[in-house]
């Protein structure tokens, strides 16, 4: 089958891009065709950049703005790596800027199915159009339609009226839907009235040595062992925490991420908000002696490496992704609350209990069940 893959944009968020390669991974042994559909922001007009323009130039007078005024222009620079890795590693479309663009496309394109997943696909404030994740440029048209592990980020209900009814109406032409917190089930009752299944994220029906294989190989050479940091919200309390749990077990701190991230106001140098490149991330993971993340594929990739990690819960990005995790893994324990945490004396290897790996087959059997193929073999 051709199946078309609607998640959020690409480039600078590692999860993302991930849960996207896992996917298209999934479905190719499965003997399908993922193509990931590049949904774009829609593009300002000209006033809105113009008066964007004026209102930066006006902040870094003042000196409110640090960074450059044309920021968007050094998009490319920033995420070289990453994109590097979408275009080589990944089949996607065109980019794609609106509801039109995306009915053409789909005109042209003729899929068997699509789906809507994963990560935060059903999270109005992060998606470039939040109808379009519920397949509203589809409108009558004859295609297969499954969510699959879509998130809503959160355990509370961010939609607005008008979007829970327009969105209730859309969810109930899907042939199946799946989310990926425990919370996500009840979401759906609740307010968009229709059934879901919980599944797992895609990364986590792959193993390390999927993962390892896209490592330059010169990497997979080294062995040290490391504090690796990997937080979306880099705080002056997080990263006491990691330097102090360095010193306190004698390594170095290695970060997987940028110096500053794209949506940080703190440096005027560019070079400071490039993106490591993808296999740098994954070694990270594959070297570390203990990891310390406020990310959701932060704590899925150390489960995947099956390293000690501790998860710091960061409430403003949503802590429902990481404890439905957690919770059916059997580490709740490794939730550390900061600032006022006490530095863990030893680290306990990583357990993982039986319902994760069921949780494993039964995603699997999800995705053969609708897609009408034998199941695959990922374990």
């Amino acid at each position: 089958m051709k199946i078309a893959i609607m998640t959020q944009p690409l480039g600078n968020n590692y999860g993302g891009i991930m849960q996207a390669w896992a996917l298209q991974q999934v479905l190719k042994r499965m003997g399908h065709q993922p193509v990931t559909i590049d949904r774009q922001p829609n593009q300002p007009n000209m006033v809105y950049k113009a008066a964007r323009l004026i209102y930066r130039a006006g902040m870094k007078t003042i000196g409110k703005r640090k960074v450059p005024i044309n920021f968007e222009k050094h998009l490319p620079t920033i995420l070289q790596h990453t994109q590097g890795f979408i275009d080589q590693h990944l089949t996607i479309s065109e980019p794609l800027c609106s509801t039109q663009q995306l009915r053409d496309h789909f005109e042209r394109e003729n899929y068997d199915a699509v789906i809507v997943g994963s990560d935060q696909t059903w999270r109005p404030k992060y998606s470039p159009d939040i109808y379009n994740y519920f397949l509203d440029f589809l409108e009558d048209k004859k295609i297969l339609r499954i969510a699959y592990a879509s998130s809503f980020g959160v355990d509370d209900w961010e939609f607005t009226a008008e979007q829970t009814k327009r969105c209730a109406e859309l969810a109930k032409k899907f042939d199946a839907i799946s989310v990926r917190e425990d919370s996500g089930v009840e979401l759906c009752k609740k307010h968009l009235n229709v059934s879901a299944t919980l599944t797992l994220d895609p990364t986590l029906l792959l193993n390390n040595e999927d993962y390892l294989s896209i490592v330059d190989k010169i990497k997979l050479g080294s062995h040290s062992k490391t504090v690796c940091a990997y937080f979306l919200d880099k705080t002056p309390e997080t990263q006491f925490f990691a330097e102090a749990l360095a010193a306190q077990i004698r390594e170095d701190v290695h970060y997987l991420q940028p110096k500053h991230w794209a949506s940080e106001d703190t440096s005027d140098s560019i070079d400071s908000y490039i993106l490591p490149d993808i296999s740098e991330w994954i070694h990270g993971f594959n070297i570390a002696k203990v990891i310390l993340t406020d990310s959701f594929h932060g704590v899925a990739f150390s489960h995947i490496f099956q390293k000690p990690f501790f998860a710091v819960i960061n409430k403003s990005r949503g802590s429902t992704r990481i404890t439905s995790l957690l919770s059916m893994s059997g580490n709740t324990n490794r939730i550390i609350k900061l600032p006022n945490e006490n530095l863990p004396q030893k680290f306990s290897p990583l357990t993982i209990n039986n319902r994760l790996y069921d949780e494993k087959l039964n995603s699997m059997s999800f995705l053969g069940k609708y897609l009408s193929t034998p199941q695959c073999e990922t374990a």
